[in-house]
């Protein structure tokens, strides 16, 4: 296990990183030429031990033996000193990642991040908003949904939080104005309303 410098990481692992992710905003994702299926996963706070575990069974089967992690936020750095932002971590390593160690992952558990195939296989975005975005190809999605068998009901219980968020604290405290937007890039103009007709929130928000 180790840390990549920016320049590792833009020759190595940037561009497997695009195959999944060509933007890293969680709130606007833009996928790569490789996703040919996306799911969300709710409540998804890093380091989850079961996702990872579900990742680590499907990706070994695509052939992967290790994740890079990335932090995606933008941070400005006083000084020249490396600061970590790029990591990877074989599958016999993860334990380090799983038990939170902050000596040497850092920030990477309190900000935004994203782990994902060196092969271009796959990818999990973490966002604030406690979801997960995860994208990949057809046969890494089969494999990981078999250890989550209620996978598609993930973006339901997240919809119903933003419903409940609503309805005590009032529509003008909840920043909704992303989601129709979003919905649809994941899920298509017609299941993202049927998703909002069933979660009671087609009247706040519009999928244009």
């Amino acid at each position: 296990m180790f840390f990549l410098t920016k320049q590792e990481y833009r020759q190595r692992a940037e561009p497997e990183l695009r195959k999944i992710f060509l933007s890293t905003n969680s709130d606007s994702p833009l996928f790569g030429c490789n996703v040919e299926s996306v799911k969300i996963l709710y409540e998804y706070l890093p380091p989850d031990v079961q996702i990872i575990n579900a990742i680590i069974r499907s990706a070994s089967n695509l052939g992967d033996t290790g994740l890079y992690i990335s932090i995606t936020n933008e941070r400005i750095v006083e000084d020249n000193a490396p600061i970590p932002e790029h990591w990877w971590v074989p599958f016999d390593e993860v334990s380090i990642y799983l038990s939170c160690n902050t000596d040497v992952f850092n920030f990477a558990y309190q900000l935004e991040n994203v782990i994902y195939s060196p092969q271009g296989k796959w990818g999990l975005m973490y966002s604030f908003e406690k979801y997960g975005i995860l994208a990949g190809n057809k046969d890494f999605i089969q494999h990981f949904s078999q250890d989550f068998p209620l996978i598609d009901r993930q973006i339901s219980k997240y919809l119903d939080f933003v419903r409940e968020c609503i309805t005590v604290h009032g529509l003008g405290k909840v920043n909704i104005t992303w989601l129709g937007s979003f919905l649809k890039k994941v899920y298509g103009a017609d299941i993202a309303r049927v998703l909002l007709q069933e979660s009671q929130l087609e009247e706040y928000v519009c999928v244009e």
